[in-house]
């Protein structure tokens, strides 16, 4: 029984991660209509600049959770400030044009932040810990269960 409850609660907190890259799609689509594949690469800039705050730059932060939560505030401020550039130079040249050429213009978009970051934070996997709020686990049975461990 405790595997079968390890699943579900697995499966709804991928779930969650999920439902909210859709809402962003939708919600943007709906707002801008644009269809913009280039927001996940905003977002990958926000977390990639908060993971190298806090494990790289400051570590000190990671261990802090009123300046971990700051460098999360830092990241968002970064891709929000990231998003509003590409706004102003690139998206607002396409409305009103058929959805394909959004599309290859946001694909390539995507492409190139991703090479971009690539080159400026390294090709390297960034491990940052976790948030001081989140550190706990749920223990169902003889196992256990602790968010984002798929």
């Amino acid at each position: 029984m405790s595997f079968f409850a390890i699943q579900v609660l697995n499966g709804l907190s991928y779930a969650t991660t999920l439902f909210l890259m859709a809402a962003g799609l939708t919600l943007i689509f709906g707002v801008t209509r644009i269809v913009n594949f280039a927001h996940g690469s905003f977002f990958m800039l926000g977390a990639l600049l908060t993971a190298h705050w806090v494990t790289n730059w400051f570590p000190a932060w990671g261990e802090s959770a009123g300046l971990y939560a700051l460098a999360m505030l830092l990241g968002a401020l970064a891709a929000g400030v990231a998003g509003a550039l590409a706004e102003f130079v690139l998206l607002r040249r396409l409305y009103g044009v058929p959805e394909l050429y959004q599309l290859v213009a946001t694909f390539g978009l995507t492409l190139a932040m991703s090479d971009a970051m690539r080159w400026g934070f390294g090709p390297g996997e960034v491990f940052a810990p976790r948030f001081l709020g989140s550190r706990g686990r749920l223990n169902c049975g003889a196992s256990s269960f602790r968010s984002g461990s798929w």
